[in-house]
């Protein structure tokens, strides 16, 4: 009886063991700095799962004018975070800047960046975003509207190019 028991209590730890630690999330309000990137409460948080153009970045209108993308898709995230409570569950790798799922209320920021045209779903981390940003690319909405570069071959460019070393 007495071995049967302390089966059971190892097993009971053994599962313990295996069990997902609860997610740090942090809540505030957002100082955004890029389309996927803001501090909240003074933690550097990227958005999970999506890029946005970088500073320097330019897109093209459907007339092929060029236009700052990077300050449009900033601008965007200010608009869905100003004012309001942010709370973002972090992933758990200790980088900086942290990646993390954000919403306000129910809203995902990233989800909305991309369906807003505003950001990509960035694939090399995540296909969650992809969907979405289908629907935006086959409605033209936002960037997609004309001619935008993946961030991350821009940034890719401007490191074989000589250009200023991207984030």
């Amino acid at each position: 009886m007495r071995r049967a028991a302390l089966a059971l209590v190892a097993v009971a730890l053994a599962g313990l063991a295996v069990m997902p630690a609860k997610a740090e999330t942090v809540t505030g309000t957002a100082r955004v700095e890029e389309g996927d990137r803001m501090s909240v409460n003074g933690v550097d948080i990227r958005l999970y799962g999506i890029d946005a153009p970088d500073e320097g970045q330019r897109c093209a209108n459907r007339a092929g004018v060029e236009y700052d993308c990077f300050t449009l898709s900033r601008m965007a995230l200010e608009r869905l975070t100003e004012g309001k409570t942010v709370a973002c569950e972090l992933k758990a790798a200790p980088a900086e800047p942290r990646l993390a799922t954000c919403r306000v209320g129910t809203q995902d920021l990233a989800a909305t960046m991309v369906r807003a045209g505003w950001a990509l779903a960035y694939r090399r981390i995540a296909q969650d975003y992809v969907g979405f940003e289908a629907r935006a690319m086959s409605h033209r909405t936002g960037m997609w509207g004309g001619r935008v570069e993946p961030p991350w071959l821009w940034r890719d460019r401007q490191l074989a190019t000589g250009g200023r070393k991207p984030e």
